[in-house]
């Protein structure tokens, strides 16, 4: 060997040695298609792109599993897996499609929308995750309506106008608002809600812009808030809880990144509504404002530099992550500050940790998860988590943290696709027949 070579041999043994150990789990990724959103490069919602960009980092993981060629390879490849071992692997519920719009025209996020939310309601996430021992359960869990009847609701997937209905939040604990519009293009969609004790559909509002799938929209003292976009502007509306003329409450100049060649990157907005005032803040700069929902001058919320709005009353921190979350909450309504336990994925009181575990964000209580890989915390309670079974049995399953009770979604099938699960703030949804299956907090 002469010494050329075996300079080369001491360089890539040092580089080898630097490189982080790949979770089983991030290996088990490797082997999967990369996830790929689709739609149009241009806009940018609250949760997160609405656009193809794909995955460049889960191709990173398959270069440096495969590839072991050059020195500048190794180093570029180490950089990417200490990226990914920060933090678990992305959740691997698929995202619905996105319409395709012209350049310098933002396509409201469908997944408040539905979309699968990314979960919106994670706050700190884990500096490393250890990887978890896979759990085998005796039995798998029942129907989750037959153990939690209280949290399910079946919604008809189409209105009383015979078009389809979306669902997108609770007005109350009976009342289910979602939008209604025509296949394809539709320039006049509407505000609808569902009435769970009478099985009744009733249209609250016609909307002067194209938005569905619609952003989420808040709900609160009274009103139904949203934000449309026009003429590189952002206007944020408000209707009756009970129906009506939508109302335009404040407007101002959208954010954009100006891209000549692929066209521009217009970013929307966060919206709340809360103590009589209507809060915003941008999904690229945050920073929160507010304007009295009568109307008038907008402000900046003191203190609020850099935060996103969470859901009323919080704001935080976006964390950058593959699967996004939020840190350092503030109330907005009382000043209230929480810390960020170490090592955690948060909503405001209970947290998924290490190992398949939950616990509760002031380390009171810690829960072992009756499955594995679990994928979101939703409304501050349920978590979606997979289960085997002895005879290999998998199943998708929701785990009530308030009840320490879990319940059935489906039964995989290896050899046919599931369902695709839309997950928000505060519920989740999947297409079961002519129905929607809503699981809420209400």
């Amino acid at each position: 060997m002469n010494d050329v070579e075996e300079a080369l041999r001491r360089t890539f043994a040092r580089a080898e040695a630097r490189i982080p150990a790949v979770p089983p789990e991030l290996l088990r990724e490797v082997a999967q298609p990369p996830a790929r959103r689709r739609g149009w490069r241009g806009w940018r919602g609250p949760r997160g792109w609405h656009g193809w960009h794909g995955w460049r980092g889960r191709r990173g993981l398959v270069q440096v599993v495969a590839v072991a060629a050059g020195l500048v390879l190794v180093i570029w490849g180490s950089a990417v897996v200490t990226r990914w071992v920060s933090g678990p692997p992305p959740a691997g519920t698929p995202q619905p499609a996105h319409t395709p719009q012209p350049a310098d025209t933002p396509q409201p996020a469908g997944t408040s929308q539905p979309a699968d939310t990314p979960p919106a309601t994670a706050t700190t996430r884990p500096t490393r995750r250890e990887p978890a021992t896979r759990r085998v359960v005796e039995e798998i869990a029942p129907p989750l309506e037959q153990v939690l009847p209280s949290v399910v609701a079946e919604v008809p997937r189409k209105a009383g106008n015979g078009e389809a209905f979306t669902p997108k939040t609770f007005i109350d604990e009976r009342t289910l608002l979602g939008y209604v519009s025509k296949k394809g293009y539709d320039p006049a969609p509407e505000w609808w809600v569902y009435h769970l004790e009478s099985r009744t559909f009733q249209r609250l509002a016609t909307l002067d812009y194209p938005v569905a799938p619609v952003e989420s929209p808040a709900v609160g003292e009274g009103v139904i808030v949203w934000f449309k976009y026009a003429k590189r502007t952002i206007d944020i509306m408000a209707v009756p809880v009970t129906g009506g003329p939508p109302r335009r409450v404040v407007s101002f100049e959208a954010e954009r990144d100006v891209d000549k060649v692929n066209g521009d990157t217009v970013y929307g907005v966060d919206v709340a509504v809360g103590d009589g005032k209507v809060f915003w803040s941008s999904t690229k700069s945050g920073g929160v404002h507010q304007v009295p929902l009568s109307g008038g001058e907008p402000s900046a919320v003191p203190g609020t530099e850099g935060l996103r709005l969470f859901r009323w009353p919080w704001a935080g921190r976006s964390a950058d992550t593959p699967m996004g979350g939020m840190t350092e909450l503030l109330d907005l309504s009382t000043g209230e500050r929480l810390d960020d336990p170490a090592q955690a994925l948060c909503d405001v009181t209970w947290c998924l940790v290490s190992g398949d575990r939950a616990m509760l964000r002031d380390g009171g209580q810690v829960v072992d998860l009756p499955g594995n890989s679990p994928r979101s915390l939703v409304a501050d309670r349920f978590v979606t988590i997979g289960q085997t079974d002895e005879r290999g049995r998998k199943a998708q399953v929701i785990f009530d943290l308030a009840t320490a009770k879990a319940g059935r979604l489906w039964m995989q099938d290896d050899h046919k696709a599931s369902p695709t699960l839309y997950t928000d703030s505060e519920m989740l949804y999947f297409k079961r027949g002519d129905k929607w299956f809503v699981i809420h907090d209400r």
